[in-house]
């Protein structure tokens, strides 16, 4: 990763740059407000309403009436929250209830003079091709199957290396199949394999990983992470091996009503779809043989946004951009993060265990505690970094800079709860101790201000540790500085050496 002395022109105007998609589904509709989508994939307003537009639709071909009446109150108070939000920038999508849907177009109507925009009816392949586009927002690299399962559609994508080779949408909605008197649970298996046989290309390979899209597969793999006692409590880049997957997908999928009434944690709106989105789930297995199945809370809707607004920008910028934003919001107004990440990356360009990209985040997280009490800090953001709103952080990443901001508040003698220790192997808590010593050494170090970070130099040779440092200013090493440049020194199994120059 270059430096990152150079400058990032950007302008956060949260009262003009905040924009608000609506996605329209067969069973639910969703609004979500961004403060800044350039800056921020994380919503801070995320609303679901269960309308079931498309209850009954392959019987009728029309939308549900009391889902419509219901749908149009929700819709309403959406229109609402952005009038007193002043949010004037609003997308509008549609999926496969209003594709269908017969009568679909006085509905259409209401809804745009309603939000005084048009709303997008999207294709099956439409579909398709926005979600795989929100899955590659929510990771670093996509490869392997999207398979996104709504109410009243099932979407299948092939990316490979981040490019999207083949897509199909097939009518598999779990909406949809428990108001089908033809599709039981029993014959659920059949049916699907019966559509899976026409899409010839999801036969012909092996995929990496399958990656899981949908409120019904998000419930499921909630459940499995609570069962599982799963340290990270966060649903987006759950990761669980195929062979671990299946008894439990096998356990759900035979529950019947009775036995889904004692399911806990889960939504109740949501626990009924549970066995058909298990069958289903297994069958797709079956299909593409996965290695790993990951669970994503990017989709259609972070895709449609996607698409506008990344083309014009490298993966680089839009990472840059997320990193000046999550500064300017923990208060780090100067950027000095990029001091600190400029002073300490030569000691740590040569490790395997804790990337630059890493070690970037740990110089703007490390400042997360900015109005916080005096005590626990270390727990505080501990907990903070662990939950911090990017989406591409895999949940071992998320331990890693959870543990080096911790050590950046706290002695290494201390740790923090044995079941984020256990996440990692000893190579990868030895490179978060040792970020974290770095981290808190040059907080030390430059305790009067970071203007003087940039005199100073750390760096490597042979089995020595050297701080440079210009005369002018050799009264800024203290005891507290030379005591934690010594214990920065014993992590990296180093010899502290001190140098002053001119």
């Amino acid at each position: 990763m270059k430096s990152l002395n150079h400058e990032i022109k950007y302008n956060i105007d949260l009262e003009t740059s905040k924009i608000s998609i609506i996605d329209i589904g067969s069973n639910s509709i969703r609004m979500l407000i961004y403060e800044n989508f350039n800056y921020s994939r994380v919503p801070f307003f995320n609303e679901k309403a269960v309308c079931e537009l498309g209850k009954n639709l392959d019987k009728s071909r029309k939308l549900n009436n009391k889902g419509k009446e219901y749908a149009l109150k929700v819709l309403k108070r959406f229109s609402e929250i952005l009038n007193v939000s002043q949010i004037k920038n609003v997308r509008i999508i549609a999926t496969a209830v209003l594709r269908e849907a017969i009568d679909a177009k006085d509905f259409i109507r209401e809804v745009e003079n309603l939000f005084n925009t048009n709303l997008k009816i999207l294709s099956g392949n439409e579909e398709a091709e926005y979600t795989a586009e929100g899955v590659k927002v929510g990771f670093k690299n996509v490869d392997g199957l999207v398979a996104d399962l709504g109410g009243g559609s099932l979407e299948l994508t092939n990316v490979e290396n981040n490019i999207i080779t083949n897509k199909t949408s097939l009518p598999i909605g779990v909406l949809r199949l428990m108001n089908n008197p033809l599709i039981k649970k029993a014959n659920l298996s059949k049916y699907i394999k019966k559509l899976f046989k026409d899409e010839k290309w999801l036969s012909k390979k092996n995929f990496n990983n399958l990656y899981l899209v949908g409120g019904t597969w998000r419930a499921l793999f909630k459940l499995h992470l609570i069962e599982n006692n799963h340290p990270v409590h966060i649903i987006h880049q759950y990761s669980v091996e195929r062979k671990q997957l299946y008894p439990f997908i096998n356990k759900i999928a035979s529950f019947n009503k009775s036995k889904l009434k004692t399911v806990e944690y889960i939504s109740k709106s949501r626990t009924p779809y549970l066995p058909y989105g298990s069958i289903i789930l297994d069958e797709i297995i079956n299909l593409i043989n996965p290695r790993n199945v990951l669970c994503s809370i990017s989709g259609i809707r972070e895709g449609a946004l996607a698409i506008e607004y990344f083309k014009d920008f490298s993966q680089d910028q839009i990472f840059n951009n997320s990193l000046n934003y999550l500064a300017f919001k923990r208060g780090d107004l100067a950027n000095n993060y990029k001091r600190y990440y400029d002073f300490l990356k030569p000691i740590f360009d040569d490790n395997d265990h804790f990337n630059n990209e890493l070690l970037n985040l740990a110089c703007v997280l490390s400042h997360m505690d900015w109005g916080l009490g005096a005590f626990q800090k270390a727990e505080l953001v501990f907990n903070e970094t662990i939950n911090t709103p990017l989406l591409r952080l895999n949940h071992s990443d998320r331990i890693k800079l959870a543990l080096s901001c911790y050590w950046r508040y706290c002695s290494i003698k201390y740790n923090p709860q044995i079941e984020f220790l256990k996440f990692l192997n000893n190579n990868e808590i030895y490179a978060c101790k040792q970020i974290g010593a770095a981290l808190r050494f040059a907080h030390t170090l430059t305790s009067i201000s970071t203007i003087f970070l940039e005199e100073f130099k750390l760096y490597k040779r042979g089995n020595s540790l050297f701080l440079k440092i210009p005369f002018d200013h050799q009264e800024m090493i203290s005891k507290q500085v030379t005591k934690r440049f010594k214990t920065l020194s014993k992590e990296m199994f180093l010899e502290p050496r001190v140098l002053y120059s001119k």
